[in-house]
């Protein structure tokens, strides 16, 4: 896949909101269950799809933080999300990555890695604290740690039922 500044030339909105977000998550888990992988796996999967973390770009660090704030291969829009946790154009982005943190990390931890991450957003972005990203960022470490005792096939439900208007 080809990559530019912000990330993969080919990115894509891949239909409406939340709803499609939805079916991507819930394909995916599917998937995922139907050929016997990880939720490790599925988790690393909608990661790189939604979210542009790419545990490989890992042994190059630059590129792998640009990625963590370009755009992601899938995108989704804000139709039918929740107006409390919108902040920018692709909601799905960033609660994923929570997602992520909170798959891998304890809720304490990932705390610190929102805080830490909205602290550096608010320098960046102009001195402009979001409380919706920082709600955003709390559902998803709820639900990484939902799915990591759970499963991948609760999350699409666990998004139909925080993130969806």
């Amino acid at each position: 896949m080809s990559k530019g500044k912000e990330g993969p030339r080919n990115s894509k909105k891949t239909g409406s909101g939340v709803d499609a977000f939805i079916r991507a998550v819930e394909q995916r888990a599917v998937k995922n269950h139907a050929q016997q992988q990880s939720t490790t796996h599925f988790i690393l999967q909608i990661s790189d799809d939604f979210a542009f973390i790419r545990l490989r770009d890992l042994r190059h660090p630059l590129r792998f933080f640009k990625q963590l704030s370009g755009t992601p291969p899938i995108q989704f829009g804000t139709s039918g999300f929740r107006k409390e946790i919108i902040d920018d154009a692709n909601p799905a982005r960033h609660y994923t990555a929570f997602v992520f943190v909170g798959y891998w990390l304890p809720m304490a931890l990932g705390w610190l890695v929102l805080i830490a991450w909205e602290v550096l957003g608010y320098f960046r972005y102009g001195l402009r604290w979001s409380p919706n990203d920082v709600r955003c960022g709390v559902i998803g470490l709820k639900h990484g740690r939902t799915v990591r005792r759970e499963g991948a096939t609760v999350l699409a439900a666990l998004i139909e039922s925080e993130l969806k208007n």
